[in-house]
């Protein structure tokens, strides 16, 4: 039952929080003000590919990566990042308009229910993570998809990789919490 909630989980998120964006962000190519939030909806969740890339190699930072990335999707749906304040801009009343508000909903609500699912993933920070089965069963669809997508890659290249990103979005990160909090106490 838990393999069938993990893949369910990872195809819902491959079309709530890329096929459906990708799609949006295509109809928002003349909509500046809804193209910037989608552009911050993209800054953070380029953390669930990183995420991806970690799992790939098995790395425990993974999870916390993964769990963090449920998190900061729909704080930058809601509030922005330090790019772009969302809650500054109001979206107008175009078609494009309300498909990205109903979007932002279910992509939030997905969100919080996939962080109660992987929660538990948590504990696969221990350093027998690789006999757990539950983490096992999370790592499964990602090396799936280095099977189908990167064959001949080395995982711990991939890992490496991946490592670097979570490293480059950790500033992003910091920077954007340090611009949010600043444009907080002027307000």
């Amino acid at each position: 039952m838990l393999d069938l909630l993990i893949r369910l989980d990872f195809v819902l998120a491959v079309v709530l929080l890329v096929a459906a964006p990708l799609g949006l962000l295509a109809a928002a190519v003349r909509r500046p003000m809804l193209r910037q939030h989608l552009l911050a909806y993209w800054r953070a969740s380029s953390l669930l590919m990183i995420t991806v890339y970690l799992m790939i190699d098995g790395r425990p930072v993974a999870f916390v990566a993964g769990n963090a990335a449920l998190v900061l999707i729909p704080l930058s749906l809601w509030v922005g990042d330090a790019l772009f304040p969302a809650r500054r801009y109001r979206l107008d009343g175009d078609p494009i308009a309300e498909w990205f508000r109903r979007w932002r909903v279910g992509a939030s609500l997905f969100c919080g229910a996939s962080l109660l699912l992987t929660g538990p993933t948590l504990r696969c920070l221990s350093a027998d993570a690789e006999a757990d089965a539950m983490c096992q069963a999370w790592l499964g669809p990602p090396r799936e998809l280095h099977a189908a997508l990167h064959p001949t890659a080395d995982p711990a290249a991939l890992g490496d990789g991946a490592f670097v990103g979570l490293v480059v979005y950790g500033a992003y990160l910091l920077a954007s919490a340090v611009a949010l909090g600043r444009s907080a106490i002027k307000a």
